[in-house]
């Protein structure tokens, strides 16, 4: 179970002096600053407060940071994409953001975000809950000559296919890696040097971690 993260002390004394800034000559734009900023935050609102992600051995339920009922959604369905980001402010890091898009066919969708504690545990341990439970039936598909897909790109026994690029047979598959938030498949040229063949965010990809699991052990069956 994870709660909603608390502010820094400088943060949460900065929201509380400027509403107290406001309210004493403008008494609308203070409450407004509370009702609309303020109260986006866990410190600020028992309701949100009382917000939690719960991960479970077979799904998830949610409350979405932006309120609302919760929602629950199984593994062996789930699609999931991630986006990470890191901004450099001025030379000085920045806190990371961390979104997580969650949805599963007719059983609805939901973000979750940094608005919970500890983004990066739970969105690792999401992500391999989604391997365990879809990697035996994606590999099967597989098996049997069928293809996977993963949102910008798809897997099938004898190639990765990109968008505008078709299928890249495995055997001419020299590496496929995550760096920096983007999807890269590299390959080698008549010289044997690596050459960019796929480059794709990270967040257009359904279910990261699985599609490296099952690109990694196709990679390395065409090697054998």
């Amino acid at each position: 179970m994870f709660a909603p993260k608390r502010l820094r002390r400088a943060v949460f004394a900065a929201h509380v002096f400027n509403c107290l800034m406001l309210m004493p000559f403008f008494l609308v734009p203070g409450l407004l600053y509370y009702w609309f900023s303020m109260r986006r935050f866990s410190d600020f609102s028992r309701k949100r407060a009382a917000q939690r992600l719960h991960l479970f051995e077979e799904g998830l339920v949610v409350h979405p940071p932006s309120g609302g009922e919760p929602v629950a959604l199984r593994w062996d369905s789930l699609r999931l994409q991630q986006e990470i980001v890191q901004l450099i402010i001025n030379g000085r890091p920045a806190p990371t953001r961390y979104v997580y898009s969650a949805s599963a066919p007719g059983h609805g969708a939901v973000r979750i975000t940094e608005f919970y504690k500890d983004p990066d545990v739970w969105g690792p341990w999401m992500q391999d809950a989604v391997v365990r439970a879809q990697r035996a039936a994606a590999l099967e598909t597989l098996r049997v000559g069928g293809t996977v897909p993963f949102g910008a790109l798809s897997l099938s026994r004898t190639a990765v296919c990109a968008p505008g690029k078709g299928g890249l047979p495995w055997p001419k598959v020299r590496e496929v890696r995550v760096p920096g938030g983007l999807v890269r498949i590299m390959t080698t040229d008549s010289s044997g040097d690596p050459v960019l063949w796929s480059n794709n965010l990270a967040k257009q990809n359904t279910n990261l971690h699985l599609f490296l699991a099952v690109a990694h052990s196709l990679h390395e069956q065409s090697a054998a």
